[in-house]
């Protein structure tokens, strides 16, 4: 499955205007990528980063399960 991290610019007079910022191959990696671009961002922009995937893809992304690379403390 892809993702595409896209930068959204919102202008208040018109459409948004969405471009392409980058492909990924796993989520960890657009996820990587999403930060990446929202460092870059202005504080005070408007402007949104997001992570699209396919609607034909969106079904099987929330029935796979969430699994966790490091094993997790348990806090008793």
């Amino acid at each position: 499955m892809k993702y595409t991290v896209v930068k959204r610019i919102h202008f208040s007079h018109a459409n948004d205007y969405v471009t392409v910022i980058k492909e990924a191959e796993t989520f960890e990696d657009a996820m990587k990528f999403k930060v990446a671009a929202e460092m870059l961002e202005a504080k005070d922009s408007g402007n949104t980063i997001q992570i699209l995937i396919s609607t034909d893809d969106a079904f099987n992304f929330t029935r796979k399960p969430l699994l966790l690379n490091d094993e997790v403390k348990q806090v008793s």
